[in-house]
């Protein structure tokens, strides 16, 4: 199967951007390449031009948008497919043996019908699934959800294979889009840094030193930084030593800021060599990853955090648990927890002393599953079985 060619086809303008997706898009491609395919790359807004209808289309929207008081995505909508339709109407598929698609249902859907390549596409969650789940999902006009499932629908209907990054993500996609389960293989994400730049990690925790809790996220209220936050609070009027720290926050929010044990560290960009070895540095110091997110598809995070051999302690939603098991790389709590109930689970594990042995778990789920080696041999696998 390492003869086929690819024709990888996503928003990213530029195929080494490694915050499109998360970084997802970037190592899935070289991950497929790696693999012994030949990757070709084409960005589905290349040379897009607004036309009159299009113009048009945007005002509607706008105008819907203000006088109904609601959220509208244009990426999830028949404007945004029909510009991507005149953009892919105009390339040879004829070199190709397979469409791969990373998360974007409007490409699949926009592809011209004659095509009859192979079509790959990667995805975390239905659309219909992330409605009233992820904020900015959250109160969409009636005809926003309405287009977005259609092409979600067309889209996971027409593929030939679904790499779903979760068992959540499978289950979702049968029960909203009818989709047969014998076309979805599920394969985790992996960790999006380059595994020469990870170091081999086994935290000894050591109880008489400051607890070194880490947070991440650009979204403080979806990622849980709140919750995050009162349970450190939380532990140090319990007398215990904390330090809490932050990336992916430029500015925290107010009555955060000024506490001395917490320690935010920026918005750090992967692009930028000296930001992503600053990060790799920030996270190899820590002792545990607290991630509260109240909803998450296939968290990265989790990932590169098992990476650095950081146990988890996380809400049990979405597809969190492909990532995260209890008592072997950290803890789920029901998402009626608070603050107090993380900070009980984190206090018992530290008096427990089972930290040490969850961060050597932690990095062995890594090393076996959430890494990107393991992912392209197991896509590799599920290609070759849509050929048989």
């Amino acid at each position: 199967m390492s003869d086929k060619k690819i024709l990888y086809i996503s928003t990213a303008k530029d195929r080494h951007d490694k915050r499109e997706w998360s970084g997802t898009v970037y190592y899935s491609l070289h991950a497929l390449e790696a693999a012994g395919y030949t990757v070709d790359y084409l960005c589905a807004l290349n040379d897009i031009k607004q036309d009159v209808v299009d113009k048009l289309w945007v005002r509607y929207w706008c105008w819907i948008a203000e006088h109904l008081k609601k959220n509208v995505r244009f990426d999830e909508s028949f404007y945004t497919a029909r510009m991507m339709r005149r953009v892919l109407a105009k390339i040879d598929y004829s070199g190709y043996d397979i469409i791969f698609v990373p998360t974007d249902m409007c490409i699949v859907s926009a592809l011209p019908s004659h095509v009859k390549q192979k079509i790959v596409h990667l995805v975390d969650a239905p659309v219909q699934s992330l409605f009233e789940y992820y904020t900015e999902f959250s109160n969409l006009t009636r005809q926003n959800r309405l287009e977005a499932a259609i092409l979600t629908k067309r889209a996971f209907r027409r593929a030939d294979l679904i790499i779903a990054s979760s068992a959540w993500c499978k289950n979702e996609a049968v029960k909203h889009c009818g989709v047969a389960t014998d076309k979805i293989a599920v394969v985790e994400f992996g960790a999006n840094m380059d595994d020469v730049d990870i170091p081999e990690i086994i935290h000894d925790y050591n109880p008489s030193k400051p607890l070194r809790i880490y947070w991440s996220g650009v979204n403080w209220v979806r990622k849980g930084g709140e919750v995050a936050f009162d349970c450190c609070k939380e532990l140090i009027r319990r007398g215990h030593d904390i330090e809490f720290h932050i990336t992916g926050m430029r500015e925290l929010p107010e009555g955060t800021e000024n506490q001395p044990w917490v320690y935010n560290h920026g918005f750090l960009n992967k692009n930028n060599p000296d930001e992503y070895r600053r990060l790799i540095e920030i996270m190899s110091q820590q002792d545990i990853f607290l991630f509260p997110s109240r909803a998450e598809c296939s968290s990265i995070a989790l990932c590169e955090a098992n990476a650095f051999g950081l146990p988890c302690f996380v809400y049990d939603t979405g597809g969190t648990a492909n990532y995260v098991r209890n008592g072997h790389n950290g803890y789920m709590l029901p998402l009626s927890a608070n603050g107090m109930d993380f900070a009980d689970k984190i206090e018992w594990c530290r008096k427990t002393d089972v930290i040490s042995e969850m961060s050597k778990t932690a990095r062995r789920t890594y090393l076996e599953k959430l890494n990107w080696t393991t992912w392209r041999n197991k896509v590799r696998s599920a290609i070759s079985n849509i050929y048989e």
